[in-house]
């Protein structure tokens, strides 16, 4: 079965992969939910938004959007971290963020800290791949940084698979559709 994901661009980088296969893994910080008759699936990263709000503004975020040239990799090796440490995809609470060189282009440096993210969700769903859930089809956004389509075309090219914004951006309205589901399934086997 390939697969439908969600990937969530708020403060961190939250990961979410509908699986037939239950994939869980304290190490990585990997869990599943059931859902029906299949399992989401996934993780999340300490990257993520809150590395560009250490360096641009809105305003800065949308004047440098303009000049991005997603076709163009920077070739910059970017892991966008505000302090050392990760959880998933990489289990190492020692590693050190990667963001040097800094050019002096501020939107080659914006694109180089995106690339790095697209990175990081691209290890993200081949390790959940690696540990046997089901292969990515499809990435749906959630979260401010959905609203990026430069950026979405950096991860769709890092990723090898279309990616779109969710017609529900906010993050919190799949939570509540897990939760709604579950008093469902809660109340028939009360009733059965």
């Amino acid at each position: 079965m390939a697969c439908q994901a969600v990937t969530s661009l708020g403060s961190t980088l939250a990961v979410k992969l509908l699986s037939t296969t239950r994939v869980d893994d304290a190490a990585y910080g990997i869990y599943s939910h059931r859902l029906g008759d299949v399992w989401l699936v996934g993780g999340a990263s300490n990257t993520g938004g809150a590395v560009l709000r250490r360096f641009f503004s809105d305003v800065q975020l949308r004047e440098l959007t303009q000049a991005l040239e997603p076709e163009r990799p920077t070739g910059l090796d970017y892991y966008p971290l505000l302090s050392p440490g990760e959880r998933f995809p990489v289990a190492d609470p020692d590693l050190q963020p990667r963001m040097s060189p800094r050019p002096e282009d501020d939107a080659v440096f914006l694109q180089g800290l995106l690339e790095g993210m697209a990175s990081v969700e691209a290890a993200a769903y081949r390790r959940l791949a690696e540990m046997g859930a089901s292969p990515l089809q499809e990435v749906l956004t959630a979260g401010g940084g959905a609203a990026n389509p430069k950026w979405t075309l950096i991860r769709q090219r890092l990723l090898g698979v279309p990616v779109r914004a969710a017609e529900q951006g906010e993050a919190c309205y799949g939570a509540a559709l897990l939760a709604r589901q579950g008093v469902k399934a809660a109340r028939a086997q009360r009733a059965a």
